[in-house]
């Protein structure tokens, strides 16, 4: 009675543990935690900051440069004994004028302001775009790994109910074994049937860990894309349940062509390139600037505070490129060949983009057609196999009759439990494809 006791007590703290250790969780959840976490995400955040630094970049040109410099230097200059008129100088004056060292403190504010270029407006607004694009390259990337997701997620479901039907089959098979082994002990049956379902039964326990080694492949797949642990424990709380949708390809590609945010990374693409252009174009533009300083220049450094020492310039910098060797030229052309393949990128998405909604859409149908035939045709062979099973027992059928039997069955499982997998998977490839939010 104890060592009962001790056994019960032994599974029910195994299966606590187990529990504890376990984390329940759902599609939903998965993706939450797959868009908080994983790599691509993350990388097109960070690519949002460097565009704002861009903008902040881009919108210098606009505002005034303001510096400030000080200086000082010692010097000694003998220009003026250089002067072809020296020797015509007295001999007394001529020795007053010998050279000395001297110093000099000098302090300035510089200013420089553009009044007027045709290049800053248009490269502050393709930055702005590009920031625009940025976000839209991230809804991008959420959209993508939330699909991988759910798809990591159905695999695993997936990978547990084909653990489920091959031990369903092992049972199957344990009880024909038995079956067989009592008709043999009754002389119904030979010994070569006994080794028969003896090893359908070795073959199908092959079959279950290959199955199981399944469950440990999809969970380790969708623990990646979390960016957790390998062989962290999922306890999935959703089915792969059957659930009707309904759609037009009309509705899909509608929707689609207006919410995909690669759609809308490809236009902005276009426009950013756009900007581009006119910024190449106006390397060959004139820019006028204002230029001014202010500050002080003094022997002594007692004088710089002294108002008599002030220094200061202002100047209007018209500068008019006239010939740059072709560069700017050069620069146009590569920079309108980029608007060219932008163009055409946008419509080559589209165009996939319309693909992409008849095939999910076909996939979807063709799941949900399987679903119904592989459900009436796993009910068949369930009472195929019955009757099957009980000629067996009786002498009215053959071992080779019931093994086939319960591979029909089987084959039977497994292509509902395939339709299943395959109707959630198009489901959430039909959100995606009309840009639709996945993570609801």
């Amino acid at each position: 009675m104890r060592i009962r006791h001790y056994l019960f007590f032994l599974l029910i703290t195994t299966f606590l543990t187990g529990l504890a250790y376990s984390e329940t969780l759902s599609r939903a959840e998965a993706v939450r935690i797959a868009l908080r976490a994983n790599p691509e995400v993350l990388k097109s955040r960070e690519q949002l900051k460097l565009l704002d630094g861009r903008i902040t970049e881009e919108k210098a040109a606009a505002l005034p440069n303001v510096s400030a410099m000080g200086t000082f230097y010692r010097y000694i200059d003998p220009s003026f004994l250089n002067s072809p008129t020296i020797d015509t100088f007295a001999s007394e004056l001529g020795s007053a004028l010998t050279p000395v060292p001297s110093n000099i403190f000098e302090g300035d504010l510089q200013v420089r302001q553009a009044l007027y270029s045709f290049k800053v407006g248009k490269a502050i607004r393709a930055a702005q775009l590009a920031r625009q694009l940025g976000g839209a390259d991230l809804r991008r990337a959420q959209q993508q790994i939330a699909l991988d997701t759910i798809q990591a997620y159905n695999a695993l479901l997936y990978a547990g109910e084909q653990v489920q039907v091959q031990l369903n089959a092992l049972e199957q098979r344990e009880k024909h074994l038995e079956i067989t082994t009592n008709r043999r002990e009754a002389g119904a049956a030979t010994e070569l049937e006994v080794l028969r379902a003896q090893v359908n039964v070795e073959n199908q326990r092959a079959e279950v860990t290959r199955a199981e080694g399944g469950v440990e492949l999809a969970r380790a797949q969708l623990n990646a894309l979390m960016l957790r642990p390998m062989d962290d424990p999922i306890s999935p709380t959703d089915t792969l349940e059957y659930a009707p949708v309904d759609y037009t390809p009309e509705d899909v590609i509608r929707e689609a062509l207006a919410n995909r945010p690669d759609l809308q990374v490809a236009e902005l693409t276009e426009d950013v390139r756009e900007q581009l252009v006119g910024v190449s174009k106006a390397e060959n533009k004139p820019s006028f600037d204002f230029i001014g300083s202010y500050g002080r220049s003094t022997r002594k450094p007692e004088n710089f505070l002294e108002s008599d020492f002030n220094k200061w310039n202002v100047a209007l910098d018209l500068s008019i490129p006239i010939f740059d060797g072709n560069r700017t030229r050069g620069r146009v052309a590569q920079a309108e060949a980029e608007l060219g393949k932008a163009r055409q990128d946008k419509i080559a998405l589209r165009n996939q983009i319309r693909l992409q909604a008849m095939d999910a859409l076909v996939k979807l149908n063709v799941a949900a057609r399987l679903i119904g035939a592989a459900q009436l045709n796993v009910e068949h062979a369930k009472k195929a196999l019955e009757m099957t099973q009980a000629n067996y027992k009786y002498g009215a059928a053959t071992l080779l009759d019931v093994t086939d039997a319960q591979n029909a069955l089987l084959q039977a499982e497994t292509t509902l439990t395939q339709a299943l997998q395959q109707h959630a998977d198009a489901r959430a490839t039909v959100k995606f494809v009309m840009g639709r939010n996945l993570a609801e």
